[in-house]
C-alpha cells in the first residue's frame, strides 16, 4: 500500500515535471515587439503614435515602442525651412514655431498617452539646401524674366535636390493661398492640416485633462543616428527590433548607408554587411500600391507600361484621371472631374503627377530602393490593404460611448476627426483610413495577408526598368511622371512581403469593425 502509495506519489510527480516543460513556453508571456517608430506628422500619423505608446503599456504589452523618429519630408514640417513657420503665422496663432513642428506635435501626442519612454529624434536638417524660388513661372515651371527669386532653405530626400525640384510659388486650389511648394512634397493645404487641427487639438486634449507635456525631444542626436546606433545594439545584444516607417523611408536608408561606411561608430563590428542584421533586424512600412491586374502593368510584349500618357488604373493616390481621385499633388485639373472648379492650373506642364504610385513610396523613392535592396526583411502593408481599414463612424462611436471614453487619447480622436469640417455636416477625416494605425496594430495582430514579392522594384530617378524613367516622353509634355511605382520584372530577389488583404474578426465583414475595436479599446481604456 505504501508502495503503491509512493509509485503513485513519484508518478504523479514525474508527470507534473514533465507538464510543467512541456508548458513551460506557454506559461511565459511573449516577449514584445521592440519598435521605433519612424513616421512623416499627417494627422493619422498621430493616431499610429498614440496607439503604439499605449500598447506599450500594462504588465504584457504586445509591443514595446522604444523611440519614434521623424521624417523631415513629409505632412508636418520642420522649423526654418520650406516657408515655415514664416508664411504659417496665423495657422500657429498663440503656438511657438517649435510646437508646430512635426517633432513638436509628436511631444504632445506622447504626452496624451503619458508615455516616456520612447524619446523624439529628428530627421529635420540632416541635409538641407537653399534654393531660389522663382517669384512668377510659366506653366511648364520655368522662371518669368525680369520677376526675381527668393531664396528658400529646403529638407532634402536621399536623391538630393535632383529629385525633390521643381520649387515653386504654387496656388493649388482655389480657395487656398499661393505657396512655396516642391515636387516631392505634400501640397500646402493638406499639409497644413496639422496646423489648423492636430496641433490645438493635441493641445486641447492636455488641458482638459491637466496633463504635463513630456521633455521627450533629443535634438542633439539625429533620426539616422539613432536609428543606426539602436540597429547595431539590437543585432550586439541578439536582441530582435522592427524598424516601422509609416512616412518616406528616408532616416531608415540614411541609417543604413552610415552602418555600411562607418558601422563602429554606431556599435557594429567593422567587417558588417547589412545583410548581417537580418537575423535580429526586421522592417515595416505603410506605402506603397499594387496593382493586381498584371496588363495594367505590363503590356503584351512584356515592357512597363508607366510612360502612358493616360494611365487608367486605380491603385495608388499620387496621380490625377477622369474620375475622383486627387490626394494632395500637384495634378492636371482635366475637365469633366469633380476637381476641374477647385484646381487653378497654375504650372499645369510642371506638375502633372500621372501615375499609380502612393505618397509615402513617391516622395523619396531612392530611399526606398536603398532598403528593398539592403537583404534585411521588409514587410509592406500598402493601399490595397489600408483600404479596407476605415475611419468612417469611429468619432460618432467614440461620442456615443462618454462613460468608457472619456480619457484624453479618446478625446483627442474623437475631437479630431470631427475637426476638418468644409461644409456643415461633412468631415473629412471621417472619410479617410487608418492607414499607419493598420500597420502598427499588425505588427501583434493577425490583421494583413503577408505573401512573397521576392522581386519588387520601384521606379526612381536612377533604377527600374530604364524605358520608364522620362524616357519616352518629352520633358515639357510630362515631367518625372513614374517615380515611386512597384513593379516586378524578376530581376532582383529581396526579402520582401507584401500584404493585399486584410483578415476581419468573423461577423464582421470588411475589416473595418475589427481595427476600429482594437483602437477603441486602446484609447477609451487609458488610464
Amino acid at each position: 500500500m505504501v508502495r503503491s502509495t509512493f509509485k503513485a506519489l513519484l508518478a504523479g510527480l514525474i508527470l507534473t515535471g514533465v507538464a510543467s516543460l512541456v508548458c513551460l513556453p506557454s506559461a511565459i508571456a511573449a516577449k514584445p515587439v521592440r519598435v521605433i517608430l519612424d513616421h512623416d506628422g499627417g494627422f493619422e500619423d498621430y493616431y499610429s503614435v498614440l496607439v503604439l505608446a499605449l500598447a506599450s503599456q500594462g504588465e504584457a504589452p504586445p509591443v514595446k515602442l522604444i523611440g519614434v523618429t521623424t521624417a523631415p519630408n513629409g505632412e508636418s514640417y520642420c522649423n526654418g525651412s520650406n516657408g515655415y513657420p514664416d508664411r504659417k503665422q496665423a495657422l500657429l496663432g498663440s503656438f511657438s514655431a517649435e510646437e508646430g513642428t512635426i517633432d513638436g506635435i509628436t511631444q504632445k501626442i506622447l504626452s496624451i498617452a503619458q508615455y516616456d519612454r520612447a524619446k523624439i529624434y529628428t530627421g529635420c536638417d540632416e541635409r538641407t539646401a537653399v534654393i531660389s524660388v522663382p517669384n512668377e513661372a510659366d506653366e511648364f515651371g520655368k522662371p518669368v524674366p525680369g520677376t526675381g527669386k527668393t531664396p528658400v532653405k529646403v529638407q532634402l530626400p536621399v536623391g538630393g535636390k535632383a529629385a525633390l525640384g521643381p520649387c515653386l510659388f504654387h496656388k493649388e486650389f482655389v480657395f487656398s493661398e499661393r505657396d512655396i511648394v516642391c515636387w516631392n512634397e505634400f501640397n500646402r493645404p493638406f499639409r497644413d492640416e496639422t496646423l489648423k487641427y492636430v496641433l490645438p487639438n493635441a493641445q486641447k486634449a492636455l488641458t482638459t485633462f491637466n496633463l504635463p507635456e513630456l521633455n521627450l525631444i533629443r535634438s542633439r542626436k539625429k533620426a539616422s543616428d539613432f536609428i543606426a546606433e539602436s540597429i547595431c545594439k539590437a543585432y550586439t545584444d541578439q536582441n530582435p527590433l522592427t524598424i516601422l516607417s509609416v512616412g518616406p523611408v528616408t532616416n531608415l536608408a540614411r541609417a543604413y548607408t552610415k552602418i555600411e561606411r562607418k558601422p563602429k561608430e554606431y556599435g557594429c563590428p567593422r567587417k558588417i554587411k547589412l545583410s548581417d542584421l537580418s537575423k535580429v533586424i526586421s522592417t515595416r512600412f505603410m506605402g506603397g500600391a499594387w496593382d493586381t491586374n498584371k496588363a495594367d502593368n505590363f503590356d503584351a510584349n512584356g515592357n512597363y507600361r508607366l510612360n502612358e500618357p493616360f494611365p487608367t488604373w486605380t491603385a495608388g493616390n499620387i496621380y490625377f484621371q477622369a474620375g475622383e481621385h486627387i490626394f494632395g499633388m500637384h495634378h492636371l485639373p482635366f475637365p469633366g472631374t469633380n476637381f476641374q472648379d477647385i484646381q487653378t492650373g497654375e504650372h499645369k506642364k510642371a506638375f502633372n503627377s500621372l501615375n499609380n504610385a502612393e505618397f509615402n513610396f513617391w516622395i523619396d523613392a531612392i530611399a526606398l530602393a536603398k532598403v528593398l535592396n539592403s537583404k534585411i526583411p521588409v514587410t509592406i502593408v500598402p493601399l490595397n490593404a489600408t483600404d479596407s481599414a476605415r475611419l468612417q463612424g469611429f468619432g460618432d462611436r467614440l461620442r456615443n460611448n462618454p462613460s468608457q471614453c472619456a480619457t484624453a487619447p479618446a478625446q483627442f480622436i474623437q475631437n479630431l476627426q470631427f475637426a476638418n469640417s468644409p461644409a456643415p455636416g461633412v468631415f473629412v477625416f471621417d472619410t479617410l483610413f487608418l492607414w499607419d494605425t493598420l500597420a502598427a496594430t499588425s505588427l501583434w495582430n493577425n490583421f494583413v495577408n503577408f505573401e512573397d514579392f521576392r522581386d519588387l522594384e520601384v521606379t526612381t530617378l536612377t533604377n527600374g526598368d530604364p524605358n520608364t524613367v522620362t524616357g519616352q516622353l518629352s520633358a515639357k509634355e510630362l515631367f518625372r511622371r513614374d517615380i515611386g511605382s512597384l513593379f516586378r520584372l524578376g530581376r532582383v530577389n529581396n526579402p520582401v512581403k507584401v500584404g493585399l488583404t486584410t483578415n476581419p474578426s468573423p461577423g464582421d465583414p470588411d475589416f473595418k469593425t475589427t481595427i476600429q475595436n482594437t483602437v477603441f479599446n486602446l484609447v477609451c481604456t487609458a488610464k
